[in-house]
């Protein structure tokens, strides 16, 4: 059995939130409490930003948990698993959910919203805002509440032109901190940045350099040079990983057999797979799913 897969109404009936409109699908915001109730891993089939006001609580996203406390910003994007446990009394946290084609009704570019929307799993998808920009978000998901609460003329044009907002200022919180570790933003960069996107994609289907490279009209000694100058490991490492990390959530998530994984995963067999998986982690995926 995989992760169970939730929409938006569903989930917030699993937190007990009641939606005010329960045929509203495709958004929703709302205010929450330490009276929200913790739940274990499920996959969200729509978008989060969660900020958090006041208190604290642990969050794990994928494969990173992480302690969200006040003043910080997560951007949890769909179809990823994500839990929540050890909420704090004084906890509070504003939730902005929605789906992916929400946006992509204005008029804001596909590839563009696409690249928006995107986040790295290999970094966990949350960052401590400095007082100024904690203020201004938290004023732009509150007038996105409002705007919904009272129904304004135009509410939802007005809450997808912030939600905007809010996702351009984290994707600049996100080259902020690459800038302030000395990582220049150059096309070898946007070249890393699109090969990580595409991994992410087809990790299932493509597992060599040179397949990656020909997606992206570039030889395979060149697309190998820009990831190792700015990461320092190799691309085909970061194809590993990403299959890796996959591997992982399947085996700590699911009760899925170690065959059908191997299958999901793009292996011709649970041998190869077990080969694959043990070369880089030490122990097979037998040995890893019984871990204490």
């Amino acid at each position: 059995m995989t992760l169970k897969s939730l929409e938006i109404e569903d989930f917030l009936k699993m937190i007990a939130e009641k939606p005010k409109d329960p045929s509203e699908k495709d958004f929703c915001v709302f205010t929450t409490d330490h009276k929200m109730l913790s739940f274990d891993a499920v996959t969200l089939n729509f978008q989060t930003v969660f900020l958090c006001s006041a208190g604290s609580c642990t969050s794990t996203v994928g494969h990173h948990r992480f302690l969200t406390s006040s003043q910080s910003l997560s951007v949890i994007p769909a179809h990823t698993s994500f839990s929540i446990s050890d909420i704090s009394k004084d906890f509070k946290a504003f939730l902005l959910l929605f789906k992916p084609d929400f946006l992509k009704k204005g008029f804001v570019k596909t590839e563009i919203m696409d690249e928006l929307l995107y986040i790295n799993p290999e970094y966990a998808p949350i960052f401590d805002l400095n007082t100024a920009d904690f203020s201004d978000t938290l004023y732009k998901i509150t007038k996105i509440k409002e705007e919904n609460d009272q129904q304004s003329p135009f509410c939802t044009e007005v809450s997808r032109l912030y939600i905007l907002q809010i996702l351009y200022d984290y994707n600049r919180v996100c080259e902020l901190c690459l800038i302030n570790s000395d990582k220049l933003i150059n096309r070898q960069y946007q070249i890393l940045y699109q090969f990580r996107k595409l991994t992410d994609e087809h990790f299932s289907t493509l597992k060599t350099v040179k397949e990656y490279a020909g997606l992206m009209n570039l030889s395979a000694k060149y697309l190998s040079e820009c990831v190792k100058n700015h990461t320092g490991t190799a691309a085909l490492s970061l194809i590993q990983n990403r299959i890796i990390l996959e591997a992982e959530q399947l085996l700590n998530y699911s009760t899925l057999s170690i065959k059908s994984i191997s299958y999901q995963l793009g292996f011709s067999s649970a041998a190869s797979f077990s080969r694959f998986f043990k070369g880089l982690k030490g122990v097979s995926p037998v040995e890893f799913r019984t871990k204490p």
